[in-house]
């Protein structure tokens, strides 16, 4: 059976940031207020995380918002950053934080996939489908399989247990089956 998810994962997501040698040094020079520093951390990681809020959000133009938000909160926060995790992590975490709140402020959304060249119909009901999911669902589902997280790095990305990931993950793909079912009448 073909993975329904493919070809979720958008155009923008084709470069993820890879952390470079230098990447704890920036993030001890932004710690001590070095913005010169902390761009670089922007440049190094702005891909991905616009990655996420555009899977979350459903639109480009709310992403870039969401990006921005995500690097203002931060930039405010980044000497109370205390390195137990990568930067890149607790970056992430700040991301899905923005996303939950916007998310919990609307109603659900239909998301603004890119043509990724595979089967535009399928990739249509996909998209329906994972709009009438709760966004507890929507959320473990694209870090699952359009942002290609293992289940310990979304336990770790919100704060988790294990179990409760893999129970979560279970429960949204069942979601998401019977609402696909529902709505298409069969599944791929």
């Amino acid at each position: 059976m073909p993975n329904i998810f493919d070809g979720l994962v958008l155009k923008d997501s084709g470069q993820v940031a890879q952390p470079r040698a230098d990447a704890s040094d920036l993030t001890a020079r932004a710690r001590r207020g070095d913005a010169a520093a902390f761009d670089a951390l922007y440049e190094m990681h702005k891909d991905r995380i616009f990655t996420l809020c555009l899977n979350m959000s459903g639109n480009h133009e709310e992403a870039g918002d969401l990006l921005q938000e995500t690097f203002t909160r931060a930039w405010r926060g980044v000497r109370k950053f205390r390195g137990h995790s990568s930067f890149g992590t607790w970056l992430y975490k700040i991301a899905i934080n923005v996303c939950r709140a916007t998310a919990n402020k609307k109603t659900p959304f239909l998301p603004d996939i890119a043509d990724v060249g595979k089967d535009q119909p399928l990739i249509d009901c996909v998209r329906v489908t994972l709009s009438q999911l709760r966004p507890d669902y929507r959320l473990v589902l694209t870090l699952r399989y359009s942002q290609k997280l293992s289940y310990a790095e979304i336990a770790e990305q919100l704060d988790w247990s294990l179990a409760k990931v893999k129970v979560t993950i279970h429960r949204a793909k069942q979601a998401f089956r019977d609402e696909y079912i529902s709505e298409n009448g069969n599944i791929v």
